[in-house]
């Protein structure tokens, strides 16, 4: 299980099966007789701890709760506990200054076997607060249900380095560790609340992640013989919900800056929506083209929302890859410029299926759809020193297979693009492309499209300041019929 929450369920598992062995084993023996003098007296709103009373059997809890968190972890994690408070008439165990870290020497010994995880932890809890504990229940049986679990103010570092490490068989090995000592374990919620997740993914060198304001509640979570396999359950729950605010982080390259506003998170249908998501240079125009030796296109894009479905989130956030059944993208704007004033590049040039292969990231969307987008492209010509500009509004879109994740052996599906839009503000048009990503490299691709009362003069504020002849009205019609005619009916064909 080498999802990034993994280490706070563990941490809570961890918690109860202490909590229960502390009361199971240490308390077993005095809790009738000594429940008195155990639990808290309250005196308006002050309580006294259970360091007063002479049975404190702290120290022995802490003990167990740090061999489990060895025996769970196969001996990865440490852990250590500021302070501990016990409130038997309430039914809380609540634990202060938490902090869990990696041993040097164990971590070795896994890495040296092929055993160590994807995602190592270092962490610290303000506090771990344990609701809902059922002394009768955990005296008589081996099995426990508590209300909720608190962890507030988590400050999470992961380091993360991809291994050959099966997930499924993590899952089975911590579940079947688990139930060696319980039959059962179930809690109705997990919150987390105010955290902070820092990521360093040491396969980029070490580049830095940080989640702000992390926001966990997952529900109904089980843990026994018949859930340790069930697909539909997420860390064991039925239904969780991640919430993070404020991302921001520099792309590879260093040119520009990505911005969400808030994620949400929904397992275990894997669904991800993005509010106010931005990739923004850092460079103005005029310091963006000084910086390339060739001509490069600046890109500009600005959407309120964006919703991923059945998608592995956390290979997304280590940068990894982007595979999912579907992207809705809803609102939004794209602005492209180029300055025609740097040598052209000689590798693969702009196309669409071109630009693709070029991203970094593994990406495989199975289908894509765009609403309400506007696009403008603004290219600025050296000869005539102006700028002309190009929009296309209010464009809706059906994408099939975005895909730069070849596979050997097989050949590559073609990306299909079908939509609508507004041409200049005013004139309708239709598209259809059909993109060829295995010959990508010669920007392969075939399109269809037609436009209704276009008025070829409309194109004048960008064909001109390109050295291109001014466009009559009705000229635009007569080029277009010529064309077809010469081309077998086809609109366009590349």
């Amino acid at each position: 299980m080498k999802k990034g929450l993994f280490f706070i369920f563990l941490i809570a598992c961890v918690l109860i099966i202490g909590g229960y062995l502390f009361i199971r084993f240490s308390l077993q023996s005095s809790v009738n007789k000594d429940a008195k003098s155990l639990s808290t007296e309250k005196t308006g709103s002050d309580t006294s701890k259970v360091s007063n009373s002479p049975l404190d059997l702290r120290p022995l809890f802490i003990a167990r709760m740090q061999q489990l968190i060895k025996n769970s972890s196969n001996g990865l994690y440490d852990l250590s506990v500021g302070d501990m408070e016990i409130d038997i008439l309430q039914s809380t165990v609540e634990l202060k200054d938490v902090t869990l870290t990696p041993a040097d020497t164990a971590m070795a010994f896994l890495v040296k076997f092929n055993q160590a995880p994807d995602d190592v932890f270092k962490a610290s809890f303000k506090t771990v607060r344990i609701e809902g504990i059922n002394l009768d229940e955990a005296v008589s049986s081996k099995t426990m249900d508590f209300k909720i679990i608190r962890l507030v103010q988590p400050v999470i570092e992961v380091r993360h380095k991809k291994r050959s490490y099966n997930e499924n068989d993590d899952k089975e090995d911590f579940s079947k560790r688990i139930l060696k000592q319980m039959e059962k374990i179930a809690i109705g919620k997990l919150i987390i609340e105010k955290g902070t997740i820092i990521s360093y993914n040491d396969d980029k060198k070490g580049k830095q992640n940080k989640l702000n304001n992390v926001s966990v509640n997952m529900m109904d979570i089980l843990i026994d013989s018949a859930t340790r396999k069930d697909k539909d359950r997420f860390l064991f729950s039925r239904a969780a919900t991640l919430s993070f605010q404020d991302y921001v982080t520099k792309t590879t390259e260093g040119l520009y800056n990505l911005k969400i506003g808030g994620v949400t998170i929904k397992a275990p249908q894997q669904v991800i929506t993005l509010q106010n998501l931005s990739i923004q240079s850092l460079f103005s125009k005029e310091q963006f083209v000084k910086k390339m030796a060739n001509s490069k296109e600046l890109y500009d894009f600005t959407a309120p929302s964006i919703t991923v479905k059945n998608v592995n989130w956390w290979r997304l956030l280590n940068e990894e890859q982007l595979v999912a059944d579907e992207l809705k993208l809803s609102g939004g704007k794209l602005k492209i410029y180029l300055d025609r004033s740097l040598p052209p590049k000689n590798k693969m040039g702009s196309f669409p299926n071109q630009l693709i292969m070029k991203i970094p990231m593994k990406i495989n969307i199975a289908k894509t759809k765009v609403n309400n987008l506007d696009f403008s492209y603004e290219e600025y010509n050296p000869v005539s020193k102006q700028s002309g500009i190009v929009y296309i509004d209010d464009i809706a879109l059906d994408i099939t297979n975005l895909n730069n994740m070849q596979v050997k052996g097989k050949a590559a599906k073609p990306l299909t693009v079908k939509g609508s839009s507004l041409f200049m503000h005013t004139v309708p048009l239709t598209a259809e492309f059909n993109f060829s990503m295995a010959n990508y490299k010669s920007g392969k691709f075939s399109a269809k499209f037609s436009a209704g009362g276009f008025d070829g003069s409309l194109v004048n504020s960008f064909a001109m300041p390109m050295g291109m002849a001014k466009i009559e009205k009705g000229q635009f019609r007569k080029l277009r019929r010529r064309y077809k005619e010469t081309n077998g009916g086809q609109t366009a064909m590349y």
